[in-house]
């Protein structure tokens, strides 16, 4: 598959249109720490949001993420939860992995399994693996 390249110009200004795509894509520029020119986490919570409030499924479960362990944003579990139930909740297996990984350490054991069994059965091998390790502690 070939993915064609977009500059920054072009991909800013169709995230500023509304495009979800575009605003998840830039948030990712924006949350990786090893570019150094667009580091932003602040920018990166902007445009995930943004797009997750587009029903994005991946900007879901990253805005979860960063609610969840307080990057570019305060810790705020409640919100991390609405976000990636949401991600969860319309098949994102990144989603119910992190979901299910999150409920692990509150702990609640029956819904952690439950989400990291729904990933499982999309093959996101780490759930496969926190899930077998969760049955043997049981």
């Amino acid at each position: 598959m070939i993915v064609p390249q977009i500059d920054y110009e072009t991909l800013l200004k169709n995230a500023i249109e509304g495009d979800a795509d575009s605003q998840c894509t830039l948030a990712d520029i924006f949350a990786d720490d090893s570019n150094t020119r667009f580091f932003d986490l602040q920018q990166a919570v902007h445009w995930y949001e943004k797009a997750a409030e587009q029903g994005h499924t991946k900007a879901q479960c990253m805005i979860g993420s960063c609610y969840s362990q307080g990057l570019g944003v305060d810790k705020d579990s409640e919100k991390a939860e609405f976000w990636l139930q949401k991600s969860a909740e319309a098949g994102y297996a990144e989603g119910q992995f992190t979901l299910g990984g999150n409920y692990f350490m509150k702990p609640d054991i029956v819904k952690a399994e439950y989400w990291l069994e729904e990933a499982s059965k999309q093959g996101h091998m780490e759930a496969r693996t926190a899930l077998r390790q969760i049955r043997e502690l049981m």
